[in-house]
């Protein structure tokens, strides 16, 4: 599932994914709405995370367990990397992704999150992008996520201006499909 914000941290698209396994639309998504779906003993790990995230402008991971639309926890990591645009590399928000993940035996995972680092974890077979588009992120944050781990400071620009456009295509695709007042 592929998500975009904006630099308060608002969601600008969420991949019809998150509404098929949570029930919520993007109206309900917006405004940090999504907090809602994520299991109560998890929102203070995942709202934390995101706000550093915001505050410092850097990407993020964590793991938390989203309540599907019958109730039933499932785990899931998320992340995503900033992105920044002119002028001046103006913070403008995060292009990320949420993958579900197998719960360990005996039910050891936890909830937990990490501000400066992102990797994220290979598309689970029920969890593949809805669109061309969505696929081209989820490559895109890899690739940025292998860049930065690697040590890769030229290609990072170049990512980073494909990540940029890519959210931008995915935000516009949302605002052309739905009523362009729902977005602060």
């Amino acid at each position: 599932m592929i998500f975009v914000t904006d630099a308060n941290g608002r969601a600008t698209f969420v991949s019809r994914d998150w509404e098929e396994l949570t029930g919520q639309t993007l109206q309900e998504v917006v405004d940090y709405g999504w907090i809602r779906v994520v299991h109560p003993d998890d929102r203070e790990v995942a709202r934390n995370t995101v706000a550093g995230a915001i505050r410092e402008q850097r990407e993020f991971s964590v793991r938390y367990r989203v309540l599907r639309r019958d109730g039933r926890p499932l785990w899931v990591a998320a992340g995503a990397v900033p992105s920044f645009g002119p002028p001046e590399r103006t913070f403008l928000g995060f292009l990320g992704s949420i993958t579900p993940v197998a719960e360990a035996p005996g039910g050891s995972l936890r909830a937990e999150g990490v501000l400066g680092r992102f990797v994220p974890l290979p598309a689970h077979a029920a969890a593949l992008p809805a669109s061309a588009l969505e696929s081209v992120a989820d490559h895109l944050i890899m690739a940025h996520a292998l860049a930065v781990q690697g040590g890769s400071g030229r290609a990072l620009p170049a990512i980073e201006a494909a990540l940029r456009q890519v959210g931008l295509e995915l935000a516009g695709t949302v605002a052309a499909e739905h009523d362009a007042t729902m977005f602060h």
